[in-house]
């Protein structure tokens, strides 16, 4: 028996973790704000406090407190306020998350906005005079003030028609819900423009929102000019937005007058505008589906823009990284963790390099793309996840807060002033170069609790389906006590265009310490691994995936010893519930699965999913035209002999993979005298196990291990 000096983590150690997140630097790079997470058990749910963080003097100080959320700190461009969203009251009105703002030294935080549904983004203009904001508007109302308490009737037979039908969703669009925020009501992403005057503030006078963006479309992030003329945007404005694959990149004056210009050509996905320095370039994200299906690289792009102002109609478009395979951006998953915003594209201040993250074998670093060249290089390197970064090239250094094997939230500062390796490359250097270069730890909210639970780390190993497969990461968490015969969980990400890493993962670490082997790979169709390697899934998932998965599990046995081929158990969520689903009905090697937010049927999930309607592409057709395809593809097609003890696991508002996908399962299985039983979470959405309600997730974990106890 092995002894210990600490206890193991369990369920109810979630509601002890913290969560922090986007930390962004003061003008000066003296001080750094962040988001804090944590849970309200009593409540049920949770409350975020901004922290600021004094690098010279090393002092952390609590800046925002209260039971509400304060996220999104960022400092005026002249440092003198720090601004942030809040769903704290408005003069005891309950009025959802608007834009605050406080004093940097300290004080009363004013509101300045008050409008219906609530502010769900905002950036300084560069003079620090106006605030871009963004939220979901009727477009043809825009930004309205919170109403008051509803009129009195006073019997009038026409308003109690209106007062008991205001629940009825009368739907005109195909995009009309969206996971994670419900039904829309007909309500689009829209930009607009606040003029600030502090002192009315004080006065308690709210400044309009002037509409910037216009028409029954999508406008999503924002990027000012450096002049402070225009604004930059990522939205499609066609008539069937609704159902195109593309979306362009847009500049509005930020006026609110004069008629939009498209930057970009519509030949695909194009996202994240940012102005260079000179205002005279805009990069953005993007790629010409030329795979399509979401499996092609997003591009790092450049629109030569100086002929703006002289309304040129076509601008030049340079596809800077074509060539260079690189996955931009973090597409980790984890379970402890309030990401916030992905950070912005940061040009350097003679335009000469372009900042982002990139996902690179099972970790996410700063890359850095050289303007002259397109060269793409690491700037960090080590075996961790960045997940949030505020990058500061004129300083040499980005505030990040990150995740490594032992901890799920750390925030910090970094260097970034020296290029490490060409990112792409996928060299064993990216994990054992200098691990976070010039490092400084600012904050570790989860150091006092984790310092009393043994946490376990996850061995990194090799796997290949076959001489001509690709090689995998794999990695497997061995629990302390073992012997001879210690069961082993396969557990399988979703996307299926995401990336698991070694970094800390609570549900791994929860099972592990129930006597668990944990073992996780990224199978062919992840993120991190290349272009290819993504789109090798595009013929048809359970494929080469499934080869994968199994070659996964073949490796770890053998490289294990330990392990017990005959107590074997899956599990996994989204596209890996799916592939759950896809293994139980293709192999009886599995003693137990759990099957969460899971695809079980591509012919309904097609009508009832909020992005169904568009997966016509990856069966090459519609349900009604191709439907051999749908079937063929979807797992219970397969489930006519399933013999694996099976929990289903689903939150009735999902709406990316509907619950009736996890009721088809249940039935079934049930129908064919399988041991199956079926959770389902009132009220949650598909992100239940990253962001639900606190004491449903302590629910889902204890059911997860109860269900392999009880068969494994």
């Amino acid at each position: 028996m092995v002894e210990r000096e600490c206890a193991y983590l369990t369920a109810m150690d979630l509601l002890q973790l913290k969560f922090p997140a986007d930390p962004h630097m003061s003008p000066d790079g003296e001080a750094v704000a962040c988001t804090v997470h944590r849970v309200l058990p009593e409540n049920d749910s949770y409350a975020a406090d901004i922290f600021v963080y004094d690098v010279e003097r090393e002092r952390l100080d609590r800046f925002t407190r209260g039971d509400g959320r304060d996220v999104h700190p960022r400092w005026s461009p002249d440092g003198r306020l720090l601004a942030f969203l809040s769903d704290r009251e408005i003069n005891g009105d309950s009025c959802g998350r608007q834009l605050w703002m406080i004093p940097s030294g300290g004080g009363e935080a004013l509101p300045v906005t008050r409008v219906e549904g609530g502010v769900n983004g905002y950036l300084w203009s560069p003079e620090g005079d106006r605030v871009a904001v963004t939220g979901r508007v009727d477009p043809e109302e825009g930004f309205r003030p919170v109403s008051d308490a509803d009129e009195d009737d006073d019997g009038d037979m026409e308003k109690l028609f209106s007062k008991y039908n205001r629940d009825v969703r009368h739907i005109r669009d195909i995009k009309y819900k969206a996971d994670g925020e419900g039904f829309l009501q007909g309500k689009r992403g829209a930009v607009g423009v606040v003029d600030l005057d502090w002192d009315a503030l004080v006065r308690g006078e709210m400044p309009d929102i002037r509409m910037v963006t216009s028409g029954p479309y999508d406008h999503t992030a924002p990027c000012w000019s450096p002049d402070g003329e225009w604004l930059a945007v990522s939205a499609c404005r066609e008539e069937d937005a609704d159902v195109q694959r593309f979306s362009d990149i847009w500049v509005f004056a930020a006026t609110g007058e004069g008629d939009a210009r498209k930057i970009t050509r519509s030949t695909g996905p194009a996202s994240a505008p940012s102005w260079s320095p000179d205002g005279e370039t805009i990069a953005y994200l993007g790629n010409e589906r030329e795979i399509g299906g979401g499996y092609d690289n997003m591009r790092l792009w450049l629109a030569d823009v100086r002929g703006l102002a002289e309304d040129e109609e076509e601008f030049c478009l340079t596809d800077l990284t074509s060539g260079h395979d690189v996955s931009f951006g973090d597409s980790s998953i984890t379970d402890a963790r309030f990401a916030g915003p992905t950070p912005p594209l940061t040009w350097e201040s003679d335009g000469s390099r372009i900042y982002h993250l990139v996902s690179e074998r099972g970790t996410t670093q700063v890359v850095g793309v050289e303007i002259a060249s397109g060269h793409p290089s690491l700037h960090t390197a080590g075996d961790f996840v960045i997940y949030n970064a505020h990058i500061r090239p004129d300083l040499g250094r980005a505030a990040v807060t990150c995740a490594d094997p032992g901890d799920p939230g750390m925030v910090g500062l970094v260097d970034i002033g020296s290029e490490l390796m060409a990112a792409g490359t996928y060299a064993d250097e990216v994990l054992e170069g200098p691990a976070q270069g010039g490092w400084q730890l600012l904050y570790a909210p989860n150091r006092p609790l984790l310092a009393e639970r043994h946490v376990f780390t996850a061995e990194r190993f090799a796997a290949r389906a076959g001489e001509d497969a690709p090689q995998l990461d794999g990695w497997m968490i061995l629990p302390e006590d073992r012997g001879d015969d210690v069961p082993c969980i396969l557990q399988i990400h979703g996307g299926p265009m995401a990336m698991y890493t070694g970094a800390f993962f609570f549900e791994f670490q929860l099972l592990a310490a129930a006597g668990y082997a944990v073992t996780f790979t990224n199978p062919r169709g992840s993120s991190g691994y290349g272009e290819d390697f993504r789109a090798a899934i595009e013929p048809g998932w359970g494929n080469l995936d499934y080869a994968d998965l199994m070659a996964l599990v073949d490796a770890a046995l053998q490289r294990f010893a330990c392990l017990d081929e005959r107590h074997l158990g899956v599990a996994g969520g989204s596209y890996g519930g799916y592939m759950t689903n896809w293994i139980i009905g293709h192999t009886d090697r599995f003693r137990a699965a759990v099957t969460m937010r899971c695809v079980s049927n591509l012919y309904s999930f097609w009508g009832t999913s909020d992005i169904g309607f568009l997966w016509d592409e990856r069966y090459d057709g519609h349900p009604w035209e191709v439907p051999e395809n749908y079937r063929q593809q979807s797992p219970i097609t397969h489930m006519d002999n399933v013999s694996t003890p099976t929990l289903v696991v689903h939150s009735e508002e999902d709406h990316r993979c509907p619950v009736e996908q996890g009721e088809q399962v249940f039935a079934t299985l049930k129908k064919q005298g399988v041991e199956t039983e079926f959770i389902r979470y009132p009220g949650e959405s598909h992100g239940l196990s990253r962001g639900g309600g606190p004491w449903h997730r302590v629910h889902r974990l204890r059911s997860i291990r109860e269900w392999f106890d009880r068969f494994m």
